[in-house]
C-alpha cells in the first residue's frame, strides 16, 4: 500500500505534467487573451517597466473577474513560491517581491521552477514528514500535508481551467475560422 506521502507525490507530478501537456505551442497573443471585457491578466508595474505582476484586489471584489491563461499561471507559481516560503523557508518573501516574466514561456518556466523544491521535499518526504507543522503566510501554522494539498488542488483547479480556455481560444472566431472542428 502507498504511504500519503507517495499518493501525494504522484498528484503533484500528474497535475504537473497534465498541465505541461496543455499549456504546449501556447502563444503570447492567446496566453494574454482576454474573452471578456475586465480580465485579471498580467501588468507592468508603474515605474518598473518590464515587470509585471498579476492583478489582484483585496477584498476581491464579488463575483471576481475572469482572468486570463497568464493570470492563472502566474497565480499558480506565485502561490508555489511564496507558500514554499512560508512553510519551508525564512517566510520573508511576499508576492510583491516576486518578479513574474512577461511572456507565455517566461511564465511556463517561472510556474515549472517554483514546482521544484515541493518535487524534491515530495520525493524524500515521510508520512511523519507530512504532519508536521509548518508556517503559513495567511495565519496560524499548518501541516506540511496541508500545504502540499493546497498547491495540488490549485493546480488541478486552475490546470483544468487553462484546458478550457485553450478549448475556447482553438474554436473562437477570433482564432478559427466558423467551419472549424470543435
Amino acid at each position: 500500500m502507498a504511504s500519503a506521502a507517495e499518493i501525494l507525490l504522484k498528484l503533484w507530478q500528474g497535475s504537473g505534467t497534465r498541465l505541461t501537456d496543455r499549456l504546449a505551442g501556447v502563444s503570447d497573443t492567446e496566453f494574454f487573451w482576454e474573452p471578456v471585457p475586465g480580465c485579471w491578466t498580467l501588468r507592468t508595474q508603474p515605474g518598473l517597466e518590464g515587470r509585471l505582476n498579476i492583478d489582484y484586489e483585496l477584498p476581491e471584489p464579488l463575483p471576481t473577474p475572469f482572468t486570463t491563461i497568464a493570470w492563472r499561471l502566474a497565480h499558480l507559481a506565485n502561490g508555489n513560491w511564496v507558500y514554499w516560503e512560508h512553510a519551508f523557508g525564512s517566510g520573508e518573501l511576499t508576492f510583491p517581491d516576486l518578479d513574474v516574466p512577461g511572456t507565455a514561456a517566461g511564465v511556463t518556466e517561472y510556474w515549472w521552477r517554483s514546482r521544484e523544491p515541493v518535487s524534491v521535499w515530495l520525493q524524500h518526504a515521510s508520512d511523519a514528514d507530512l504532519d508536521q507543522l509548518r508556517g503559513s503566510h495567511i495565519g496560524d501554522p499548518i501541516p506540511a500535508a496541508e500545504v502540499v494539498m493546497i498547491l495540488i488542488n490549485e493546480e488541478i483547479h486552475h490546470g483544468a481551467e487553462i484546458g478550457v480556455l485553450r478549448d475556447l481560444w482553438r474554436c473562437s472566431t477570433v482564432n478559427s475560422p466558423f467551419d472549424s472542428p470543435c
